[in-house]
Parts: C-alpha cells; structure tokens; sequence
C-alpha cells in the first residue's frame, strides 16, 4: 500500500485506457468492486514511472471528484502503482479484510500483465534495433534509429545523444540525437575529461545522476562556449536526472550515449542504466559493422579502380605509346608531378618535364626495392619525394618519382602507382626486347661489313649503318664486370650503351651491346684530336664507376681514315680487350700503348710462364744467395746494362756485380754479349716484371 495525495487526481491528465491486453484483468477487478465489496461508485487509476497517471476503469463516475470516502492503494517497482477511490462510505468497505487478498491478487495479477506486456515492448525494440543494424548504408539514420528505440523503451527519459571521438581532431562531437535537441548542438565539441560527457570517453564507465545539483557539479568543466551551444540547444531548467554510458569499439572507447530525464523527480533506475547499456552494445556493433562495410566497399571500389587504371595503362602500352605517355596519363590520374626513370636506358620521363638537371636526380636514387620518403637535392634545394620502385624478375627496373608529402598520399593514389607499376615494368621488358632484338641485327651488319672487301658493296653497307664515307674511324670495345644474374647483365648492357649515345651523340653512329660488352664505332672529321676521344672516355668510365661502383675495360683500335681500314681498327680494339683481360686489368688502353706485348698476345700464360722459368729458376737453387743473382739480372737489364748504375742501386761494388754477372751466364750457359742471347734475357725480365 502507498500514500497517494488527492491532489495528484486534478493535475493528471484523463486518458482512456486503450490497451486492450489488458481488458480482461480491469473487468476482473471491477466485478470483484461491484459483486464482492458492492461498490457502485467507483475509479481505478494506473501510475507509471511515479508520475505518468492513467484511467483504467471508471464506474458511475464521469470525471474527477474532490471527496471520496474511501481509496485504496497498492505500490510496486520502478514507480507502478494501482488507486481505487470509491465515493461510497459502506460498512462493506471498511471491512473486507477478508476479501482484501482476493483483490491484491486479482491487481497484482494485472501488474504482472503489465510488467510482461513491457518486457515485451523492450524485447521488440533491442530486436527491431538488431535487426537495423544490418542496413548499412546510412549510418547517422540508423544511429538515430537505435537511440530512438531505447527513448521508447527508457520511458522515462526524455532525450537522448550520441557522441562520438574524432580521433583526428580529439574531441567528442554530437553524431545522432533524438527527444528535443535542436541544430545548434551540432556546434558542440567536447575535449576528453571535459563535463559527464568527456567523463564517460576518458573513465570509460558508466555515470548516473539523479540530482540537479549532481548534474550541475559534473558539468561544470564545460567550457562556455559549449554551455552556450547547450542552452541553446534545449532548456535544462527542469532536468532531474541522466544516465551517460561509454561505447567501445573494437577494445577502444569510441562513443558516449547519454539520456536525459525532466520532471519534478528523478524516475530512472539502474534498470533503465543496464537497458541502455545493452542499446549501447548495439551501437558498438552498429559501428564496428559499418567499419567493416566501409572497408568492403572501400576495397570493392580499389579493385574496380585498379582494373579500370589496369586497363587504362594496358592499352597506352599495347599501342606502344611508350613511357612518357604513360608518365602522362599517371600525372593526370594523381594530379601529381610525376616522374618515370628507366634505369635500363638511364632515361628519365617526366610530365611536366620540371627537372632541369635530370642526371642529377637519377644520380640521388636510391635502388631500394620498397616504396619509401627520399630526401634529394634538386637546383640547389632540399626536397623529398615518394619513390616507387619498378621490379621485375628481381631486378629494378626502374623507378617512379612524386612530388607528394606524406600526408597528402591517400591510399588509392598508392594503388594506381602499385597498378601502373607493372605495366611500366612490362612496357620496360618489351623495349629491352626489342632494343635486344635491334642489337643483333646492328651487330650481324656491322660483322658482315668487316668481312666485306669490295668497295661500293662497302659503302653500301656503311650507308645501311650511317656510317659517313669521308672521316676518321675509331672503334672502341667496352667491356663490363660479369655477372651471373643474366637480366641484370643485359640491363647493365642497355645502360652503358644509353650512356655512349649521350656521350657521342652523332659521333657514334654503331653502338651496340652483345653479351656483357659494348662495340662502338667513332666518326670524326678530318681535324679530328684523338685526346678528345680518351676524355670522352674517361669520362664515361668515372660516372658508370660513381653511378655502379664497378670498373670497366675499354680498348681502343687505331685511328684510321678508310673504310677498309675499319676491320683493322675492330681487331686491335679485340687484341687490347684480350690484352687488358689477360693481366686483369681495368681501365682504358690504346693499341699502341701495348707495345712489344703485341708479341705475346696470343701466348697462353702457361707457355709465357714456362718461358720465364727457363730464365730465372736457374737462379734459384740456393735461394738466399741466388735471389741476389735474380735481383742483380732484373735491375742490370732495366739500366740498360750500365754496371755504374747498377751498382750504386744495388749497393755493391763493381767489381763484384761483374762477378754476379758471370755467375748467371754460368748458370744459364749463355753470354749477354750474344745477341740472341742477350734478347733473350730481355725479353724474360720484361715478362718477368709484367706478371
């Protein structure tokens, strides 16, 4: 039983009951009033929530009355309570002790009823609200649907507001609202820890307040600025009580739902706070759902993008539009300065053509085979750029450069370079094939030329290779450091012919690779200076060393000033090659810088070896004694046989050295006074100091 004033009575509103459910148990309780405690005037009245009255039944009665005789209350949970106010005043009324447990039963029996027919209504929510969380593409609507159902269920509660952290910004903005606020609360922005909202995101737990004062203590870190978007967004005057629930997602606090209840007391319960934890559950799988979905169609449309930029660049390829068409078509894709080196020609292709020392930018870049930042100084200024490398069979090919910054790289842009990295890879691989392709042709004709002796047909074919019929001649072979990575070898070979072009330009007009060396053919005028082309040279061999650190051998034929004579010129550049090769050395040398070694190039170094041992071993039974008799021959045929010189070099006596002289023509049984012998010796301590 409770105390209900019967002034409550004429501030309540009159309704007629509709809820048919529950007709059935009224109409029980009015036939116990009538046939049981023979009441003939009489009201039952429902109270929800401690505030919100209902006319259930009313009988003989039409309206509100100021006096009654008698009035019976009965009270239950979470505010339900159950009035009969009768006007008779009956002896039956005062005393139906006895009956009274049969009505408790009988009211208690429709409590129930109600109480089920709510869990019902709650149940029907969460399930309309599971079930919404399916539909994905509006996410503010369905976030407003979900809170709108935990309004209906949350009787009590007024309004309601979903908060949530933009992690960019970090702060707490409104993302779904429902039950009164206006637009203007769109302009909040809560930091962590500031009000109950900040609260809930930085404790992560749940906050009830029943009090005004509470309310108004809890806030007061709001800044004034978000106070007066507040006030303007609804009227807190008469606010009792909200419950303030985090939202994590994913193990990480993403949201915060909040409720708000008006009135003259405070009606929500901790079963109000549970219900709204459970909405709140909702939502964190609402929100983890949609960021599946987003992501979904997030990579649904890069798989649509990269098939369309796929087919895009496969058909600037198929038309063999070449690289910089393709650098182009990238640079309006991405809206970017774009970039395409191709380190197989050591070429560079920009759009726009923005470099003005492209050399320079090539020399910067590093072969790493991951995209990545990259500082490089260009015209003087620092600046970095996002490098994409162009792989392929395990070799780089190549290289895309962007003036982009970190931040501004979204991802699909980064698929579009992944995309049309292949393609340049292929359209690469296709030039360095048909450049191939092109070499052996050069090189079948320029073979075919060489065997030729037959003037005009000699012409002819010179003609066929651009070759001018009135210069000077030069043919030059350059060989690289070999490697077993075949397709490395060959891109190494299409670079070093890229860079004689450039060196040559017009002066060169055969240049071709085969296998892991390089022939060129030099035309120059008649005032030709053959100091030019050694600097040419040197040249070409310092930056291939600085750009690949690695050595190479180049061999030089004479200068001749026939076409005839172009054979020759080819096979005293091969002589030199074989030359350099057989002493392991690197560098640049001219047929004529070989000397007297022109002897012995086609001498294996078994039989040069065996050649010297004739000479020296000899002199090398008793080392430490006969090492002097080597020593002595090797400086005494290097002075020309001057005993002065030698001497004093040697630190000895004259006489002695004339002693250590006949000693070696012993040992050896000939005398340096023969010619033949004499060249001989000679010629066995050249080789000797050339080994």
């Amino acid at each position: 039983m409770f105390t209900y004033p019967l002034k409550c009575y004429y501030q309540c509103r009159f309704l007629q009951c509709k809820e048919r459910i529950f007709i059935e148990g009224i109409k029980k309780i009015s036939a116990f009033l009538q046939d049981i405690l023979q009441l003939r005037h009489f009201q039952i009245w429902k109270m929800e929530n401690g505030e919100s009255v209902s006319l259930l039944a009313s009988h003989s009665l039409t309206s509100a009355f100021q006096h009654s005789e008698s009035n019976l209350y009965y009270e239950y949970e979470n505010g339900f309570g159950i009035a009969i106010v009768a006007r008779e005043h009956l002896p039956s009324i005062k005393d139906f002790a006895k009956e009274q447990p049969h009505l408790s039963q009988l009211i208690h029996s429709y409590y129930l009823e109600c109480m089920l027919s709510k869990e019902k209504h709650i149940r029907k929510k969460l399930m309309e609200s599971i079930r919404d969380i399916s539909f994905l593409e509006d996410l503010d609507a369905l976030l407003t649907k979900i809170l709108e159902n935990a309004l209906s269920v949350i009787t009590a509660a007024d309004m309601g507001v979903l908060w949530m952290y933009d992690e960019k910004e970090e702060i707490l903005m409104p993302k779904a609202w429902a039950g009164g606020p206006t637009e203007e609360i769109r302009k909040m922005q809560m930091k962590e820890g500031e009000g109950i909202i900040g609260r809930t995101f930085k404790e992560n737990r749940s906050i009830f307040l029943t009090s005004l004062e509470d309310i108004v203590q809890e806030s007061s870190s709001i800044t004034r600025k978000n106070l007066e978007h507040l006030q303007n967004s609804y009227q807190p005057d008469t606010l009792q009580a909200i419950i303030s629930v985090p939202i994590v997602v994913e193990g990480k606090t993403l949201c915060v739902l909040i409720i708000y209840q008006h009135g003259q007391t405070s009606l929500l319960t901790t079963q109000d706070q549970e219900l709204l934890e459970s909405f709140s559950d909702q939502v964190s799988i609402a929100l983890t759902n949609s960021r599946l979905f987003q992501h979904l169609k997030e990579q649904n449309r890069m798989l649509i993008k990269r098939d369309e930029i796929h087919d895009t660049f496969m058909k600037l390829s198929l038309q063999s539009k070449g690289l910089l068409a393709i650098a182009k078509e990238l640079s309006r894709m991405v809206n970017l300065k774009i970039a395409i080196v191709d380190f197989t020609a050591n070429q560079l292709y920009s759009n726009p053509a923005y470099w003005n020392d492209p050399f320079s930018v090539m020399k910067q870049i590093t072969d790493s085979k991951a995209p990545a930042y990259q500082t490089m100084e260009i015209s003087g200024q620092k600046q970095t750029y996002y490098l994409h490398p162009i792989n392929a069979i395990n070799t780089i090919l190549g290289m895309l450069i962007i003036d982009v910054n970190e931040a501004e790289l979204p991802p699909l842009t980064k698929v579009i370079f992944e995309q049309s990295s292949t393609v340049i890879a292929l359209e690469m691989l296709r030039k360095q094939t048909l450049t191939d392709s092109f070499y052996k042709k050069i090189n079948d004709r320029f073979q075919e030329l060489l065997l030729l002796k037959d003037h005009s047909l000699l012409c002819q074919k010179a003609t066929e290779l651009g070759i001018d019929h009135d210069s000077y001649y030069v043919v030059t072979i350059i060989q690289l450091k070999f490697n077993t990575d075949i397709q490395f070898m060959n891109m190494q070979v299409h670079r070093l012919v890229s860079d004689v072009k450039k060196t040559f330009q017009q002066q060169a007009p055969v240049v071709f690779g085969f296998q892991d060396k390089i022939t060129v053919l030099c035309q120059f005028p008649k005032h030709f200076d053959s100091t030019d082309l050694k600097n040419r040279l040197s040249l070409l061999q310092s930056n291939w060393q600085f750009a690949n650190e690695a050595s190479l051998q180049i061999a030089i034929g004479s200068c001749t000033g026939d076409l005839e004579s172009i054979s020759v010129s080819y096979a005293e550049a091969e002589k030199t090659m074989a030359f350099l090769q057989s002493r392991q050395l690197t560098g640049i040398m001219h047929y004529q810088d070989i000397g007297i070694n022109r002897l012995f190039l086609h001498q294996s170094k078994e039989e040069l070896s065996a050649f010297i041992d004739e000479v020296f071993l000899p002199l090398q039974v008793e080392q430490d004694r006969n090492h002097m008799l080597e020593e002595t021959l090797l400086v005494y045929i290097r002075n020309d046989r001057s005993a002065s010189i030698t001497a004093k070099q040697l630190h000895i006596h004259v006489n002695t050295l004339y002693q250590r002289i006949k000693k070696i023509e012993e040992k050896l049984h000939l005398s340096l006074s023969t010619p033949e012998d004499l060249l001989k010796i000679q010629l066995a301590c050249f080789l000797k100091q050339q080994t």
